[in-house]
This record gives structure tokens, sequence and C-alpha cells, in this order.
């Protein structure tokens, strides 16, 4: 009887012991999963800046090319020209008419002040930390550096608008490097030479 009872606790123990290791191992796979969720999610959200980036891009593109006459301008009166713009400096600009309400008085440098001043206001919704660039430009992409360059060559043949945003939920430290990170994307609108008209001649 006492040979019996001692087999019965070795085994009662035995069984504990399986189930102590089942459930470290169910763990690990559920830390696992745990963190390829985390992944999955932090990858749609960044999928999601970089659709709403090419609405943007697509958007401007269009408010461009049908102000042409201005849009090619490299000069003061080009009001698409924006020079290392951030999400925080949002706020309405002083002596930008209201086309919406200016109507037929709006003249075509008007329209692209008023343009540029919404669409800044729906990148910063958008884009988290947006920062914008849009100039003539040639070669967007730094080789040196293997990424996008925020420099523009002012006499370049394109107009190109240059666009970088934080990653949502963003930490302190990437909020620090994202002030000197490249662009995320970097597109062109239009060629410059599209918007010169038909030449005399």
């Amino acid at each position: 009887m006492a040979r019996s009872n001692r087999t019965a606790h070795a085994a009662a123990g035995f069984s504990l012991v399986e189930v102590l290791v089942s459930i470290a191992l169910l763990s690990l796979g559920l830390l696992g999963a745990a963190a390829m969720l985390l992944h999955a999610v932090r990858a749609s959200g960044e999928a999601a800046n970089f659709g709403a980036a090419l609405n943007l891009v697509r958007e401007l593109s269009e408010k461009t090319r049908l102000n042409r006459a201005v849009a090619g301008r490299r000069d003061g009166a080009n009001g698409y020209l924006v020079g290392q713009w951030t999400a925080g400096s949002a706020a309405g600009e002083a002596g930008v008419t209201d086309c919406a309400a200016a109507g037929a008085a709006c003249r075509p440098e008007d329209l692209a002040r008023w343009d540029m001043q919404a669409w800044k206001r729906r990148a910063a919704k958008a884009l988290p930390g947006a920062r914008i660039t849009v100039c003539f430009d040639g070669n967007p992409w730094n080789d040196a550096a293997s990424a996008h360059a925020w420099d523009c060559e002012d006499d370049g043949p394109l107009l190109v608008v240059k666009l970088g945003w934080l990653p949502r939920n963003a930490s302190e430290a990437q909020r620090r490097a994202g002030a000197s990170a490249p662009p995320r994307l970097a597109m062109p609108l239009m060629p410059a030479q599209a918007s010169e008209g038909p030449r005399g001649g």
C-alpha cells in the first residue's frame, strides 16, 4: 500500500511539471503573437500615413496644373512654393484672400496662396508632425545619404513636393529625430516648362 502511494505521488508531480511547462510555452507563444500584432498595427498606421501623403500630393498636383501660369513662376508671386513648413505653423497666413468668398475677384496668384493655406492645414491634420517643402528641383535624391533631400536646386526643371511626418504616437526621441529626418516622400507635381506657355518665333 505504501509503495502504491509513492507511485501516485510521483505521477502527480510529473503531471504538474508538464502543466507548468505547457503554461510557459503558451505564454511565450502569446508574447510572440502580441509582438507580431503590435508590428502589424504600426505597419498599418504607416501605410495609412503614406496613403494620406499620396492623396495630398495628388490633390496638390491637380491644383498646380489647373493654375499653371502661377505654378510655373520662380518668384514670390508663386504661392505654391513652400520652404521648410512644419505642422506647428498651421495657423492662417496674413494677407491671404479667401477665394471662396471673393469669387471672381480672386486673381490666380491669390488662388495659389489660398489653395496652399487650405492644403497645408489638411496636411497638418492628416500627417502627424507634417513637414513640407515645395520647390523647383532636378534631383530630390541625396546619393550620399541614400535618402531624399530637403534642399532644392532652384533652377531645377520640376516643381516638386517633399513631405515628412512622424509615426503615429511617436515617442519624444522620435519627435526630436524627426526634426532632422529626410523627407519620406518626394514627388514631382508638374514640369516647369509646361507652364511657360507657347514661345514666340
